[in-house]
């Protein structure tokens, strides 16, 4: 951890003035660990002992461990390769693979770059005893452009070929929540414990573009009585979002209240708590050879709880060593429907849909328990966690290295992953170094290569075996994902 400096005391409406003024900024994030969850702020120095403003999100009670007065800017570079390549059992007619080789089986890529940030303030109001802080942030979310198809570069027989074997599931899409969040800690110095909670405004999104027939398969033409053939291939766009409210408490534990052993471990709530959250907007669908159409949509879905533990030990003043983790509840995650808000009785509650991953062919049926939906994108994802390691070395008293490295389990399962929500089990590799380069300005860069292991779902997708409106193409193939990230923050202090 980075050290911290001489506590002052500064009017609380500094503090606040300045955390309106930076928490107008704003960005998405990126997907990079268990799920889309995508908090890697802070780089090395973001974990549950923390004792900077990243504590707002990992754990509230580490901005008790702070001195003075903190603005805190981080920006997380993120530059994503992936890969999806579709074999030609995945393709649902013969005729698409006898007259558009190439149109639904073959390789996607994408290379995206995206810039997260984290901007927080935090201030002990001149106090020992009672601190706050202020941060926006990302911790959920991801955006994905994928590239064209230059073989059907204005093709007028197949002209959505053009846009990538995987757009039955992605052509352009973002998925992410803000959280705007309020925090206070408490240091109990007589028994060296820190407690502290956070409340926040979370802000969440849903804007994709993919392509789509009625019937749920990735048939581009329709081929008509007298032997003829129809253009088939649509596109579906939905824009939805909506306002949640979250909260986060947390402990950390001064072994011995000698500085050298700080165990934490923090809780952070499901955005809305319970239940799960509904996002309002619109969806708009151009399909086969009907009109285009707008109707006026509900999305809901659940994500998840998180429970974190962690602790940093000082065996000498210039060494310190690192061990923290995640257990995320992803398997809240089971479902995203879309319901037309036209439809006052409309649900999604799909009778047996515990066994629905077992027994595909009879689930979602019409009557099912199915009223008003438009679309049913099953999830079914598992709970998945995290485990990290790393060490720092002060060269000076103003100069610190470090390394880290870690293993993130993936939530998806392979009968639902998708080119649309990718995610795999994967390694983490950190190096930085924090200067502080005069008494009140600290700056810290870190460079992270995260390496998703390459999976393959042959024989075990399930998407193409469901009825409507739970049918997809299959997305059977291979999934492989490269992510370098580079973390820079500046910690001004007062």
């Amino acid at each position: 951890m980075g050290r911290t400096t001489r506590r002052t005391s500064k009017p609380i409406t500094v503090v606040l003035g300045a955390g309106a003024a930076l928490l107008a900024i704003a960005w998405s994030g990126s997907a990079h660990a268990s799920g889309f969850a995508s908090a890697r702020f802070g780089g090395e120095h973001g974990h549950p002992t923390t004792d900077n403003a990243t504590a707002i999100y990992y754990n509230p009670a580490g901005i008790a461990l702070s001195k003075g007065t903190h603005i805190f800017v981080d920006a997380t570079t993120a530059l994503r390769w992936a890969s999806y390549e579709r074999p030609a059992s995945a393709v649902n007619s013969p005729l698409t693979l006898e007259s558009a080789p190439g149109s639904n089986d073959g390789k996607a890529t994408l290379f995206n770059g995206i810039v997260a940030p984290f901007v927080g303030v935090t201030s002990d109001f001149g106090t020992d005893f009672i601190y706050g802080g202020v941060g926006m942030y990302f911790p959920f979310g991801g955006s994905a452009v994928w590239d064209k198809n230059p073989t059907y570069t204005n093709s007028p027989q197949f002209p959505g070929a053009v846009d990538g074997v995987q757009r039955w599931y992605s052509i352009d899409g973002t998925i992410r929540s803000m959280y705007i969040s309020g925090a206070l800690g408490f240091n109990i110095r007589k028994i060296g414990l820190s407690l502290g909670v956070s409340g926040s405004a979370i802000r969440s999104e849903v804007v994709t573009i993919r392509a789509r027939n009625t019937d749920g398969t990735d048939d581009v033409r329709s081929e008509l009585p007298d032997g003829s053939t129809v253009l088939k291939e649509g596109r579906s766009y939905i824009d939805v979002n909506g306002w949640q409210g979250g909260f986060a408490i947390g402990a950390v534990y001064n072994v011995l209240k000698k500085d050298k052993l700080f165990i934490g471990a923090s809780y952070s709530s499901q955005p809305n708590v319970v239940g799960g959250m509904t996002l309002e907007g619109n969806l708009y669908n151009t399909l086969g050879t009907a009109p285009p159409s707008v109707t006026e949509v509900e999305l809901t879905q659940t994500l998840p709880e998180i429970v974190r533990l962690g602790l940093r030990y000082r065996p000498i003043e210039k060494v310190e060593l690192r061990l923290f983790g995640d257990y995320s509840r992803w398997s809240v995650f089971d479902k995203q429907c879309v319901l037309d808000k036209g439809e006052p009785d409309r649900s999604c509650e799909f009778d047996g849909e515990d066994t629905a991953l077992d027994n595909p062919g009879s689930f979602g049926a019409a009557g099912d328990g199915v009223v008003g939906v438009t679309q049913h994108l099953p999830r079914y994802w598992k709970d998945a966690g995290g485990v990290r390691v790393g060490a720092s070395y002060w060269f000076l008293p103003q100069l610190e290295g470090y390394i880290g490295t870690g293993f993130d389990s993936s939530a998806v399962p392979l009968e639902t992953l998708d080119p649309a929500l990718m995610d795999m089990n994967k390694m983490s590799l950190s190096l930085g170094a924090r200067w502080q380069m005069i008494k009140h300005l600290a700056v810290s860069l870190t460079s992270t290569e995260l390496w998703f292991f390459t999976t393959d779902t042959k024989g075990k997708n399930a998407l193409n075996t469901f009825v409507a409106p739970t049918r997809q193409p299959s997305a059977e193939g291979e999934y492989k994902q490269f992510f370098q990230l580079f973390n820079l923050y500046v910690d001004v202090s007062f």
